[in-house]
């Protein structure tokens, strides 16, 4: 990941700069692109997060989440969490707590405070987690890397690959069609 960015890199992500759910062997890889802001990532999860949790549990799928931040500050202060999240082991627990408690876009939410108390909520509790979400430890390589997501992702959030090809976006909302799509 140093290639694409100049920043300080954070451990426990992909070389394509993602966080990997699941095991890099499984069958299949689905890359999903979100926005912790995005009210329609939060409407994905809400209707197929368990689904793909179930997937990755039973070795069908690995969920490479590449987090964008292209609704603002709020987004980069998120990402920030979710990257020290990612390097404590706990980032899908912290992504969860992030889109229950998803404020509305442009609001100032997802301030340091928020974040640290969802942090708790997952189990993050480190000085380590606690400095670097204090101090945007991330800031800067989260808005480096969603440079690189924004050419993968021209469309927006969610949006999805499965084993490198585009998944339609209706699908990522019916989780009887993307369980089909991913068993497939």
């Amino acid at each position: 990941m140093e290639s694409l960015s100049a920043s300080p890199t954070p451990s426990g992500h992909t070389p394509a700069g993602g966080v990997l759910v699941g095991s890099d062997g499984a069958r299949r890889r689905l890359v999903v692109f979100e926005d912790p802001q995005c009210p329609y990532c939060r409407h994905f999860e809400d209707a197929s997060g368990d689904l793909l949790r179930r997937e990755v549990a039973a070795g069908a799928v690995a969920v490479e989440y590449r987090m964008r931040c292209f609704l603002g500050p709020e987004s980069v202060r998120a990402d920030n969490a979710l990257a020290l999240a990612a390097e404590a082991g706990h980032f899908d627990q912290l992504r969860r707590e992030l889109f229950a408690a998803q404020p509305d876009e442009h609001s100032g939410g997802f301030t340091v405070e928020d974040l640290l108390d969802l942090g708790r909520r997952a189990g993050l509790q480190s000085p380590a987690f606690v400095t670097g979400v204090r101090e945007g430890r991330y800031d800067l390589w989260v808005t480096e890397v969603d440079q690189t997501f924004q050419e993968q992702d021209p469309q927006g959030t969610p949006a999805a690959l499965l084993d490198d090809q585009p998944v339609d976006a209706a699908v990522l909302y019916d989780p009887a069609a993307l369980g089909a799509l991913l068993r497939g």
